[in-house]
This record gives structure tokens, sequence and C-alpha cells, in this order.
């Protein structure tokens, strides 16, 4: 479980980076506008266009270079911290199943990292638009699964010690 952790600490810098650096930026360089990577719903072709009408050149910059450079790495650190989790935590056909969730997530984050490249550097196809913001929300919906499955086993051991602290004389086995 070092393993884990140290993943664990590792994703959790790049995350607090990515928001406490670089959206702050991004945010106020499109006026408000939240970046595509951060709309877990999706974006429609019309929706870019405003993003893009909106977004200064530094925003741009900022968006290809740090932002980008971040989640290239941020990807497989997390995936890698879920299935260490998964694997040390569940019977190994579910930990297997939770695999495939996490490596779709990552390779969904990796594609969409593409597509908005692509979108904020040249000008792109409705379709390819629509691709993007599939892979948003297929990055969004498979790292939601694998992030609650985690929250729900802490919360359940949470609960069990709170249990046993709540009985006092109480030990495992009675």
């Amino acid at each position: 479980m070092v393993l884990f952790w140290a993943l664990f600490v590792v994703a959790g810098a790049i995350y607090f980076t990515m928001m406490w650096v670089t959206l702050p930026v991004l945010l106020a360089e499109a006026g408000g506008l939240r970046p595509l990577d951060f709309r877990p719903f999706g974006y429609s072709h019309a929706e870019v266009q405003t993003y893009l009408n909106a977004l200064s050149e530094e925003g741009v910059a900022t968006y290809v270079g740090l932002q980008q450079q971040l989640d290239m790495i941020y990807p497989a650190v997390l995936a890698a911290t879920f299935i260490i989790g998964f694997r040390a935590l569940f019977p190994r056909g579910l930990a297997r199943l939770l695999t495939v969730v996490a490596l779709i997530g990552a390779m969904a984050d990796y594609a969409e990292n593409a597509l908005v490249w692509a979108i904020l550097t040249q000008p792109l196809t409705v379709g390819e638009v629509s691709l993007a913001s599939a892979f948003t929300m297929v990055k969004s919906g498979a790292g939601a699964i694998c992030f609650l499955v985690l929250i729900g086993v802490a919360l359940r051991y949470v609960l069990g010690l709170v249990g046993v602290i709540a009985r006092p004389g109480a030990s495992a086995g009675h």
C-alpha cells in the first residue's frame, strides 16, 4: 500500500496544481468560462466556439502549455493509483473489472487531451468536437465510478471504526 499512497500524493499534487495554478488562469483568460477538460457533461460545437472566442492568447498558451503538460502525467498516475487500490481491496474479478474502468478513463483522458489540443490550435469540424466531448464524458464517468468505489470503501472502513469506538469493549469477531 506504500505505492498506492505515494501515487495518491503525486496525483493529488498534480490535481492541486491544475486547480490552483492553471485553472484560475484559464478561467480568468476566458471571462470565467470553464475549460473544456472541466466540463464533465461535455460541450457542443457552439459552446467550443464561444469558449475559443473568449479565450485570450495567454489562455491558449497556458492551456496548451502547463495545463496539458500536467494532464499528460495525471491520467496515468490516477489510473495507477486506482488500480493498485482496487487490487489491494477487492477480489480478483471485481478488481479486474474496476481496472478496466480505470484504464478506459485514462485512455479517454489522453484522447480528450489530444483533441482539446487540436481544438485550441486549429479549426475542427462539428464531428471532431463531438468526439472530444464524448471522450470528456467517458473520462468523467469512469473517474466518478472509480472515485465513488474508493470513497465507499473508505466510508465503510471509517463507519466500522466508529462502530467499534461507539461500542467499547467490542472486538472483531464478537
